[in-house]
């Protein structure tokens, strides 16, 4: 893949946060990364003294963050090889109470399976084996310390590495019969891999920020590229690098990833719209197969590579298979579910879960909430009682937050929606009654279902499903054909339009509009001020009168719009804001459609230029409350780059620039009513 000159610079783009200048020097990298290296063998001199200090003063804080006061003091077992049925090892560490140790006596076990060095989490294993557990930690195959023994095969062996790593569990002298898992982001989806159909392995799971959903697969056919190359950067890091390294961490050394998120002509998209053309592999097929020879064999065969998983990865092989099937787009990904979740229905699922996603995850807005929907259909009584909702504020790993914390000027912080969101991801009240059957602790049937956290509000509220009984609010986009900007004369009501002029911009696939605040990782996540954005002649903007009274919106909103262009094959973005004044707006969601995907994703097809065309956008899901005197609005283009892939307008066909300008036009008039549809809460 050529390297292309950035028409962007970096200060166009808002990434989560950059570096002090102190911080980007090589000797400043050199000396962090020989910190970690060496604290973490260090842990356990340090580890001892750091438990007995919050014991006797960190108690406070440890309730706060939901882990209480140290009970006990630890003893760390000799890192051990579990070896796989394919003869791929996972480096594995145990962190015992020192009583259970000396006495060879029972515990319940919490394993966390991770692909970012067990030796960071070092202290999580002391934590939980102070509260009375066998902590078990594990790289995971062709991860961090596991890199040595077997080759990352994406997330093809979540499921079967999990199972018989529950099994190993099994034979220990410690195990009791109670197996318990923890863990956040990609620690959270190994155990949703073996959530379902586990033999009753398994007697409860918290998995936070993380679902089984295919977060790849946009509802509108969009691309997320950010998403593909955060995932890109971070497989080859994890896999490739022998040690935590600061300035690796998102590993892009030769500049794929740069030139993607700062160069539109690198990232357009004009895929042919013969699936036939264009894949060489079809995930959904390849993630059946349990033989790993077969699927091994198939994945070398069509991706022309050279990948044994139970061996080092020494041939590059796992890069090689990102670059053709993720950033090339040629492994068909429109699974509804990712390869760990193939076979998930929601019908076999008994184990207690605490499952934990906040608003602007990019793992846990919309995917997460579809999943939440499937087991509310299929899965058992027994089960749906025992399954636990909690949605918090912020963003993948409270990265929202720490952005504000580091910024320059200092930014005050929203601590109380901080800890709403940190308070959450240790409840050491669900492992105390499952694992200890302690029922002082905890009484899960006052738990309710599905707990949300209302943004603007500050408060929780409870529902027994989702989404939540709503009442339908529709607002109706209007103007005089001239809606261009913030400064146009667009319009937002609820009353119905009559004749109207449609509202008509241009679409240069060279200057997209960049991506500002929304649901993902590495840039900056969450609510962003979208004033700037709106001042482009090429983005369509609608704006509320100020509210007579607040409303509450809880749970999928949707645009129906109209919509024409002078191409075969394009993009519409729609944006739903909160308007506070002239200088402040946030987004609250966003999305769009692809149009040749307007009938599904299965089912493309190219549009006949300048025909009306009516999309359902599905804007996500949110629990938001706009109060009085606030505005809403509604923005209408064609690009969110670096979110998304920018569409080249060609539909599958070549010129020489690689793209064509496209010609939009909305209409809004009693035939064709664009509008937006608001699920609004009111205590029934």
């Amino acid at each position: 893949m050529r390297r292309i000159k950035h028409p962007l610079t970096s200060s166009d783009i808002l990434f989560i946060m950059k570096p002090p200048d102190f911080m980007r020097t090589k000797r400043a990298e050199r000396f962090l990364n020989r910190m970690i290296r060496r604290s973490m063998p260090m842990m356990n001199y340090y580890q001892a003294p750091l438990l007995k200090l919050f014991k006797y003063f960190g108690g406070g804080l440890g309730r706060l963050l939901g882990m209480g006061t140290p009970e006990n003091d630890v003893v760390r077992l000799k890192e051990t090889l579990i070896t796989f049925q394919d003869g791929a090892k996972s480096p594995t560490d145990v962190y015992l109470p020192k009583h259970v140790y000396e006495k060879r006596s029972k515990a319940p076990t919490v394993l966390v399976r991770l692909p970012y060095w067990k030796n960071a989490l070092a202290l999580l294993g002391y934590l939980f084996a102070s509260k009375g557990y066998v902590c078990v930690l594990q790289d995971m195959r062709g991860t961090a310390s596991a890199n040595q023994y077997g080759t990352m095969a994406v997330t093809f062996f979540v499921r079967p590495d999990g199972l018989e790593t529950l099994k190993w569990i099994t034979k220990r002298f410690w195990y009791n019969g109670k197996i318990g898992m923890w863990g956040v982001s990609f620690l959270a989806l190994t155990q949703l891999g073996v959530a379902w159909d586990n033999k009753g392995l398994l007697t409860c799971l918290f998995p936070c920020q993380c679902c089984l959903q295919n977060f790849l697969k946009h509802p509108g056919g969009l691309t997320p590229l950010v998403t593909a190359l955060f995932v890109y950067s971070l497989f080859l890091s994890i896999s490739q690098n022998e040690s935590p390294n600061i300035g690796e961490m998102i590993l892009d050394r030769e500049g794929i990833c740069d030139a993607l998120y700062h160069n539109p002509l690198a990232s357009l998209y004009n895929d042919p719209i013969d699936d036939a053309e264009q894949y060489l592999i079809d995930i959904a097929e390849i993630a059946k197969i349990r033989d790993v020879e077969k699927l091994t064999n198939l994945i070398n065969e069509r991706l022309e590579l050279n990948a044994k998983f139970n061996e080092k990865d020494t041939g590059g092989n796992l890069k090689k298979f990102m670059i053709k099937g993720l950033l090339e787009r040629r492994a068909k990904l429109a699974t509804d579910v990712l390869p760990y979740g193939i076979g998930f229905t929601g019908e076999k699922m008994d184990t207690p879960m605490y499952w934990v996603g906040s608003w602007y995850d990019f793992l846990t807005g919309t995917e997460f909430l579809e999943d939440v929907k499937r087991i509310q259909k299929n899965s058992p009584e027994s089960f749906k009682k025992n399954i636990k909702i909690v949605i918090t504020p912020g963003a993948h790993g409270g990265l929202d937050f720490l952005a504000i914390s580091l910024a320059f000027p200092p930014k005050g912080i929203p601590m109380k929606q901080m800890m709403a969101m940190y308070q959450n991801f240790m409840p050491m009240d669900w492992f105390e009654c499952w694992l200890k059957d302690n029922p002082k602790q905890i009484d899960v049937s006052k738990i309710p279902p599905i707990r949300l956290w209302i943004m603007n509000r500050g408060i929780w509220r409870n529902f027994s499903k989702w989404p939540p009984k709503a009442t339908e609010m529709i607002w109706y986009i209007h103007s005089n054909g001239k809606a261009n900007s913030r400064f146009g004369d667009g319009i937002l009501t609820t009353n119905e339009p009559q004749t109207e002029s449609p509202d008509e911009f241009t679409f240069n696939p060279m200057n997209p509009v960049l991506t500002r605040g929304g649901r993902f990782v590495y840039l900056l996540s969450g609510r962003v001020n979208q004033v700037k954005n709106e001042e482009r002649k090429d983005m369509l903007v609608y704006t509320s009168e100020k509210l007579q009274q607040g409303i509450e919106i809880i749970g999928e909103p949707k645009f129906i719009l109209y919509a024409a262009s002078s191409t075969k094959d394009t993009d519409f973005m729609v944006k739903l804001v909160e308007v506070y004044n002239d200088r402040k707006a946030l987004n609250i969601l966003d999305s769009g459609v692809r149009t040749r995907f307007r009938d599904g994703i299965d089912n493309p097809s190219l549009i006949t230029p300048n025909e009306v065309v009516k999309y359902e956008i599905l804007l996500g899901a949110t629990g938001i409350y706009i109060p009085k005197g606030h505005r809403l609005r509604i923005e209408i283009t064609s690009s969110n780059f670096p979110c998304f892939t920018v569409n080249s307008n060609l539909g599958g066909e070549q010129n020489e620039k690689g793209f064509t300008i496209a010609h939009q036009k909305v209409i809004h008039d009693s035939q064709h009513p664009s509008k937006l549809i608001l699920p609004i809460y009111k205590k029934y």
